[in-house]
């Protein structure tokens, strides 16, 4: 009898502690020791060495590339800004001593996890390797796309024109990334973001000078601004770079493909208009509230149709529907770009 009892006794403590844990994850003892902070900095950078080469995580598509650096901070504590930057650096700048493409691929995984923090030192160590002429492409796009995840509206607007149409601009191939990553952080920017990235883009793309660029610009533009898909700018900015000299022989493959989207678009109904005023731009401060009526104008409907004709003949092909595309390249991105030319041969998914 004493048996059953204290057997009755341990099965209801037991479940007991389930439920409350369920209910309560805060007293949860293994969510607790989750929490726990790592409070030796050397311990900390001993887990991230280990983690930050990602050769059992898995991706799928609608995640971000950022999302693993997420995930470990909140496993390990929640460490600040401030120790995260100071034991990523560390593995750089030790990675940055060794030659090979184990220690490049290592120093991109480390600018990409700085991607989770927002303090000042991160971004300056972002930019200093984005303007790093030292250093491939691929290492310095990875650092402006991370840099852009924590950047405010004014900082956006400034690295967008530094790499994309001003002083450090940066070869065609990197512009194309550098506007990919502005998909990736658009949906989650708030109104002001938002518009810097909007106008940015907008301003870079009136001074583009190769064809191809045009379609990655146009992709992203007419799913994050509806205002930039009706506007005469658009059309007279193809129409430019259709009669332009090609570049390159992507500019020459390009060439049948723009031409037909100058027809449809000279089919619809434009009746908007886009700043390209790079001066203006710059002057303009997006660190004050938009306007209501810049606000309304940033968001897409739920059910924005494509109003070409060509769109209402071949609506499976040309009709968007707001912003879902932007899960599909975010994808793309994070699983293509971002995640598999980092870990190259080692391990799989």
């Amino acid at each position: 009898m004493k048996t059953i009892f204290r057997t009755a006794v341990l099965l209801f403590l037991t479940s007991t502690t389930f439920l409350l844990e369920a209910e309560h994850p805060e007293v949860s003892p293994s969510l607790a020791a989750e929490q726990a902070p790592l409070l030796d900095d050397d311990a900390l950078k001993a887990h991230l060495q280990k983690r930050i080469r990602g050769e059992n995580d898995v991706m799928y598509a609608g995640w971000t590339p950022w999302d693993p650096a997420i995930w470990f901070r909140k496993e390990t504590g929640n460490p600040s800004d401030e120790r995260m930057h100071a034991a990523l650096t560390a593995i750089y700048r030790e990675a940055e001593t060794r030659e090979g493409k184990e220690a490049h691929d290592l120093m991109t995984r480390v600018v990409l996890w700085l991607g989770v923090c927002s303090d000042n030192a991160t971004k300056a160590f972002l930019l200093e390797v984005a303007a790093d002429e030292a250093k491939g492409g691929f290492l310095r796009t990875t650092a402006i796309s991370s840099y852009l995840r924590v950047a405010d509206a004014e900082e956006t607007k400034k690295v967008l024109l530094r790499f994309l149409a001003e002083g450090d601009r940066m070869d065609s191939q990197s512009r194309s990334t550098i506007i990919w990553s502005t998909l990736m952080v658009y949906q989650d920017a708030t109104a002001e973001k938002k518009g810097a990235i909007v106008e940015s883009l907008c301003a870079a793309l009136a001074g583009e000078d190769h064809k191809w660029l045009f379609r990655v610009y146009d992709d992203v533009l007419c799913q994050i601004s509806p205002h930039y898909r009706h506007s005469l700018q658009r059309r007279d900015i193809l129409a430019r770079l259709i009669k332009a000299p090609a570049l390159c022989k992507a500019d020459d493959y390009a060439m049948p493909e723009l031409e037909e989207k100058l027809r449809e678009i000279e089919k619809a109904n434009l009746h908007t208009t886009i700043n390209t005023n790079l001066s203006a731009l710059k002057e303009r401060d997006f660190s004050q509230p938009l306007p209501e009526e810049e606000r309304i104008a940033l968001e897409v409907p739920p059910n924005a149709p494509d109003t070409t004709d060509a769109a209402q003949e071949k609506p499976s092909q040309t009709r968007r529907e707001g912003l879902c595309p932007i899960t599909a390249v975010v994808g793309l991105l994070a699983v293509i770009v971002l995640w598999f030319v980092l870990r190259g041969k080692r391990g799989s998914v």
